[in-house]
């Protein structure tokens, strides 16, 4: 007999996801873009795109005060040009607002000392970049089927 831990909402059709994806490399950030884009009929994922760590962090103070909304989730690359990943990291979740956003470092790197920094600075998850489109989708597929079918995201609305 199977024990079912939690049960599996369905996925609001209706709900936007703001997911901001910090991402360095413009081919690897065209793969996220199409298998978010592929994700579409389940959820409607709404994709800012930062360049690189200082962007990303433009991105998420340097617009506080104005209208813009704030991502839903954040899907950090962890080797970032101008401003580490680690370091945008830190900043989001020293933050009181901010702090709210779930996380997601999305890495090339297992090396377990990156992990361990990653998860000491608050991340919500550390997940190494796949080889393959297939495992690529498998995994925005889990990130969908996690963050918005069974986790509640918090509604998280600048101070």
């Amino acid at each position: 007999m199977a024990l079912h831990l939690f049960h599996k909402r369905p996925m609001a059709s209706t709900r936007t996801i703001r997911l901001l994806v910090v991402e360095d490399s413009p081919a690897y950030l065209y793969l996220i873009q199409e298998a978010f884009r592929k994700r579409a009929e389940h959820t409607h994922w709404d994709l800012t795109v930062a360049k690189d760590g200082e962007e990303a962090v433009h991105l998420l103070f340097e617009e506080e005060g104005r209208a813009t909304a704030l991502p839903d989730l954040i899907l950090l690359d962890w080797n970032l040009p101008k401003v580490s990943g680690l370091d945008v990291l830190r900043r989001v979740k020293e933050h009181g607002t901010l702090r709210k956003i779930p996380v997601l470092v999305f890495s090339s790197s297992a090396e377990d000392d990156d992990i361990h920094c990653a998860y000491g600075a608050h991340a919500n998850g550390f997940i190494t970049k796949p080889g393959d489109n297939e495992a690529l989708a498998t995994i925005v597929e889990t990130i969908e089927q996690f963050w918005i079918a069974v986790a509640h995201l918090p509604k998280v609305v600048r101070a």
